[in-house]
């Protein structure tokens, strides 16, 4: 349906953008990655993992026992940090983009700036604010591209070997 290719000015080389199934499909892993970790944190560090990602409950009616549940939105932040560090570095992505064979890029297909990273993961609250309409985004735009990713002018492409 689009032209998927793009050439990168300062390389000459062909780079393909990255789907969104690819893109979803990272994000699945590093989502299913992070909150296991938030669990086993909480295990090993309950006061702190509490006052971080937890919630308390109500306690029952029989027993009087306290529970507590994850806050949704902290795995999103843990998310948003995790990527923030992870798109800047030589590998170029999370390591649900690396499963996917997937990396992040500026406009030109260089490696982003940590100031690049900052931009682009926190203007994914923003992507997903908007009852997640940013990131569908990519399913209708010919660069595959979601609201982030064209506001910060970075590359979500396809690794070639």
């Amino acid at each position: 349906m689009f032209d998927t290719t793009l050439y990168a000015s300062q390389s000459n080389l062909s780079l393909t953008y990255a789907n969104f199934g690819g893109r979803l499909s990272a994000t699945l892993i590093d989502l299913f990655m992070l909150t296991i970790l938030v669990f086993l944190f909480k295990i090993a560090f309950p006061d702190i993992s509490n006052v971080l990602f937890f919630k308390k409950t109500t306690p029952s009616v029989i027993g009087g026992i306290t529970h507590w549940v994850l806050i949704k939105s902290s795995v999103i932040w843990v998310w948003i940090i995790y990527s923030m560090i992870m798109d800047c570095t030589a590998m170029q992505g999370t390591v649900g983009k690396q499963i996917m064979k997937i990396m992040v890029t500026d406009g030109n297909g260089d490696q982003l700036t940590v100031l690049k990273s900052i931009k682009r993961n926190l203007l994914k609250v923003i992507s997903f604010t908007f009852a997640g309409l940013g990131f569908l985004f990519i399913l209708i735009d010919k660069d595959n591209k979601g609201w982030h990713d064209r506001i910060a002018n970075t590359l979500v492409i396809q690794k070639r070997f």
